[in-house]
């Protein structure tokens, strides 16, 4: 099952980076009403009305919506559920991607679309059952080249373990 944003942003990263903690932004926001705000509007007085960065006002906006909103972790703006998992692969970017391709259009045939050329280069899929596929190489480190495998447009949270573990075997058999 996916963990609350607030396992996976630190407190004192968080504090560094925008002044408050989780309590903080969240008093604050239930100050200025945002209980009845979407995700939307959240971020965006966060970054206007606080200069917050828009990654972190996107995080305390779903830290917020997970402790007063009802939003379960791993659930979108949109009502669905996304599945992810990340694994060091070797070699540059694109031979990274390119391995966990290999993989995903084995199983899941052509993608609808890429861009190699991104400073996240991706490749996407849209499957059959309506979610949508999508892989990422992320900068390399010291290890290789850490690749991200994204499903999105789950109906259910029940729907994500399954997802995670379709995830793992794409990695694994990527992994060799």
């Amino acid at each position: 099952m996916a963990r609350p944003i607030e396992r996976s942003m630190g407190p004192e990263a968080l504090r560094a980076a925008t002044g408050r903690d989780h309590e903080g932004w969240r008093a604050l926001l239930l100050d200025a009403g945002a209980q009845a705000w979407p995700h939307a509007r959240i971020a965006r007085w966060l970054v206007e009305a606080h200069g917050v960065d828009g990654w972190w006002a996107q995080g305390i906006a779903v830290d917020f919506e997970q402790a007063h909103q009802g939003r379960l972790p791993g659930q979108q703006a949109d009502g669905t559920f996304t599945a992810a998992r990340t694994r060091t692969m070797p070699g540059d970017r694109l031979e990274a991607l390119d391995r966990v391709r290999a993989e995903v259009e084995a199983r899941h045939g052509a993608p609808h679309g890429e861009n190699l050329a991104a400073s996240m280069p991706v490749v996407r899929w849209r499957l059959a059952d309506g979610t949508r596929l999508a892989i990422a190489a992320q900068p390399p480190n010291r290890s290789g080249t850490p690749v991200n495998v994204t499903i999105e447009r789950l109906p259910s949270a029940d729907a994500m373990e399954p997802a995670r573990e379709a995830i793992a075997a794409i990695l694994d058999a990527a992994a060799g």
